[in-house]
């Protein structure tokens, strides 16, 4: 029973990490298409919109929620710091 736990996990936490990397060259390839600037925030904010419920949801701590906010708001600054990467490359 540990052994299908533990992968388990470890499929989630795979299956996260590929979610996250997907989302990260997506809003790169967005800014070297040289989509607007409403375009570049669609995918951060969405992130954070969604790990912000969720942290809301699961978190029975404010240490825990405040973590999971700041988290979530520096994988949406990552995010659209590698769409500006994307424009920037696009307009060289």
């Amino acid at each position: 029973m540990e052994g299908k736990l533990v992968l388990v996990i470890v499929v989630i936490g795979l299956f996260l990490l590929a979610v996250t990397l997907g989302l990260g060259y997506w809003s790169y390839l967005l800014g070297k298409r040289n989509q607007s600037n409403l375009v570049g925030t669609i995918i951060p904010v969405a992130y954070f919109v969604v790990r912000a419920i969720l942290a809301w949801m699961t978190q029975t701590t404010t240490h825990g929620l405040v973590s999971s906010l700041v988290g979530s708001l520096l994988f949406s600054l990552i995010y659209y710091g590698l769409f500006v990467w994307g424009k920037h490359r696009a307009n060289k």
